[in-house]
C-alpha cells in the first residue's frame, strides 16, 4: 500500500491534488482538513509549486461539487429529500441538513455558494439546493469557481506551512495513518446517523 501510495503521488503530482480534492468535495463525510498531511507530502516534491497546486486543487474542488449540483438538478426537493431518507446513511447526510442549506440559499442565493465553501458542514451541502431551486449552470460555476479557490488557497496555504515548518509532511506513514483516521471517523459518523435516524 505505501509503495503504491508513493508512486501514484510521485507519478501524477499536480493530477494528485485534482484527484484528493474532487473526492473529499463529492463525499461530504471526508473532512477535508484531514487531507492537509498528504497535500503537504505531495507540495514536497521538487516539480509542484504553491500556485500550481492552488489551480489543481480548485479545479478538483470543483468537480467535485457537480455530482451533488447534478443530484439536485435531477431531483425536485420532495424527491431529493425521501432520496436522502432512504439512501443519506451513506453520505452521513439527513433531509434536514438539505433543508437548512435550502433556507439559506433561499435567503442569501449565490452567496451561500460563495461563500459556503469555506464553512464547515456546508461546503458540499449547499451544490443540492443549488441544483433544486434551479440555479443556472453558468453562475453556479462561477460562484463555485470563486469560493473554492478560496478554500484551495487554505488547504494549499496550510499544506505549504506544515511542509515549511514541521516535519510530518515528510513521512509517508503519517499520510497513511491519516488516511486510517479518516477511515474510522467515517465509520464513527456512519453509526452515529444510522443511530439517530433509526426508528
Amino acid at each position: 500500500m505505501q509503495a503504491w501510495l508513493q508512486q501514484f503521488l510521485d507519478t501524477h503530482g499536480y493530477m494528485a491534488i485534482t484527484l484528493l480534492t474532487l473526492i473529499i468535495n463529492a463525499f461530504p463525510p471526508l473532512p477535508a482538513e484531514s487531507t492537509l498531511p498528504m497535500l503537504a507530502h505531495i507540495m514536497s516534491f521538487d516539480d509542484v509549486t504553491l500556485m500550481p497546486a492552488i489551480g489543481a486543487a480548485t479545479l478538483g474542488l470543483v468537480m467535485g461539487t457537480m455530482p451533488l449540483y447534478l443530484l439536485g438538478r435531477w431531483l425536485d426537493e420532495r424527491q431529493c429529500m425521501r432520496f436522502l431518507a432512504r439512501h443519506g446513511h451513506w453520505l452521513a447526510l439527513a433531509p434536514q441538513d438539505i433543508r437548512r442549506s435550502s433556507r439559506r440559499f433561499g435567503r442569501y442565493g449565490p452567496l451561500v455558494v460563495l461563500f459556503g465553501r469555506l464553512i464547515p458542514g456546508m461546503r458540499s451541502l449547499v451544490s443540492i439546493p443549488a441544483g433544486f431551486h434551479r440555479m443556472p449552470l453558468v453562475p453556479y460555476l462561477i460562484y463555485t469557481t470563486l469560493g473554492s479557490f478560496l478554500w484551495a488557497c487554505c488547504l494549499a496555504g496550510g499544506s505549504h506551512w506544515l511542509l515549511q515548518y514541521t516535519t510530518l509532511s515528510g513521512s509517508l506513514w503519517i499520510v497513511m495513518g491519516v488516511l486510517l483516521v479518516v477511515g474510522g471517523l467515517y465509520v464513527v459518523r456512519l453509526w452515529r446517523h444510522y443511530r439517530h435516524t433509526k426508528p
